[in-house]
Order: structure tokens, then C-alpha cells, then sequence
């Protein structure tokens, strides 16, 4: 019997079909939110230790409706940097704890006290990790803008659950977000390419897909 086979590519653009369609809406009442927030950040440039670049605006919307839609409890972030998208993801979803890392600075990058936000300044994703682990922290989602080690996947086991999912900055070319993406490769998840003239992706467990009869709309 031959088997029904989607591609990569294909699925890709069903995925972002779905997922931009569910969340415009709510992309649309944030927008002002974003723009000021955006502006707030950048503002946190001149004092950064080490310089580097930061989130575009088209990957800011790619951010937020991915955090809007699967409404991750739990976020953990490498590379803070002037937190343009520790501060999309915290728009997003109001209500998710953010653990954040940054191994170069040590900017506050909240304009707002934050119960909810942990920052690990000049901190490696490693140790990050580490400690969320040893406070047994489950990680719904994990948004990647750094490139991790091989320490960083040993840990993983104590920290990932089945239902995880991977979003990385900078995947385009041989930058740093294609390695991390292709570190993280399994059976059990399928990779979702950015959208045209982005740089967004995104490891999907398998166990976050369901065959319907009817989408909800």
C-alpha cells in the first residue's frame, strides 16, 4: 500500500495558515501594545555590554502568534538581549512564566515589575537549564536565539516534556538557528520552515497534531 506523504514545505504552509488565521485578530488589538513595547526596548540598547542584532518586525509577529496560540504555560528563552522577544512572548501570553538567559548582559527588560519573569543575566542557557531542573521546571515552550551546547541537550530530559515545542531565531543559511534545529531532529517531531522573508522556525511534537473532521473555527 502506498503511503499518503506531505512534505516540509507543504506542511509549512498549512501550519502557518492555521496559525496566523486563529491569531490575526488578536495580533491586530496588540499592535499598538507591540510598537510601544518594541520602541521601549530598543531604548535598552546603549547600555548592553555586547551589542548584537535583535528580532525583526516581521519576526515579532511570527513570536506573538505563535506564543498566542499555543498558550505555553511555561517559557524558557536563550538570549535575552534587549528583550524584544522576551517582551513579544510576554504580551502574547500575560499569564506564562518566562525564564530568560543571556550569557552577555545584564539588562532589566522589563519596563513593568513582573512577578512572572525570571532573567538569568549574564547566565549560559546551561546553567539556566540546569536550574530548571534541579526545581524540576517543565518547559511547554522554548524559544532559541543563542546557540546551544551539547550540555544544554543533556539536560533536556529533566526539563522537555512530549509536547514541547522548539521555535528558532536565525534560521536561515548555516546560522546558528539551522544547527539548533538540526541538533533537535527526531522522529517523533517535524520541522516547520519560517515563512517567506523570515527567519522564524519552529520543532513540532507530533503529539500536538490531530486529524479532525472538522476544524474549530
Amino acid at each position: 500500500m502506498n503511503p499518503i506523504q506531505i512534505g516540509r514545505e507543504r506542511f509549512t504552509k498549512i501550519f502557518w495558515e492555521i496559525v496566523s488565521g486563529k491569531t490575526n485578530e488578536a495580533y491586530s488589538d496588540a499592535f499598538n501594545d507591540l510598537m510601544a513595547m518594541e520602541s521601549y526596548q530598543n531604548t535598552l540598547r546603549l547600555n548592553a555590554d555586547y551589542k548584537t542584532g535583535s528580532l525583526g518586525w516581521n519576526d515579532v509577529e511570527d513570536v506573538y502568534k505563535l506564543v498566542r496560540f499555543f498558550e505555553p504555560s511555561v517559557i524558557a528563552e536563550v538570549g535575552t538581549f534587549i528583550g524584544i522577544s522576551t517582551m513579544t512572548m510576554r504580551l502574547a501570553a500575560p499569564h506564562a512564566v518566562i525564564h530568560t538567559c543571556d550569557a552577555s548582559n545584564a539588562l532589566n527588560v522589563s519596563a513593568a515589575p513582573d512577578d512572572l519573569l525570571f532573567q538569568y543575566p549574564k547566565k549560559t542557557s546551561t546553567q539556566m537549564f540546569q536550574t530548571l531542573a534541579d526545581k524540576k521546571i517543565g518547559v511547554d515552550l522554548m524559544y532559541v536565539d543563542g546557540r546551544l551546547q551539547q550540555q544544554d541537550l543533556e539536560l533536556f530530559h529533566k526539563i522537555v516534556h512530549d509536547q514541547t515545542i522548539f521555535v528558532f531565531d536565525d534560521f536561515v543559511g548555516i546560522e546558528k538557528g539551522v544547527v539548533n534545529a538540526m541538533m533537535l531532529e527526531s522522529p517523533g517531531r517535524v520541522l516547520i520552515y519560517p515563512r517567506k522573508g523570515r527567519k522564524t522556525a519552529v520543532s513540532l511534537p507530533f503529539t500536538l497534531l490531530q486529524f479532525v473532521p472538522q476544524e474549530m473555527t
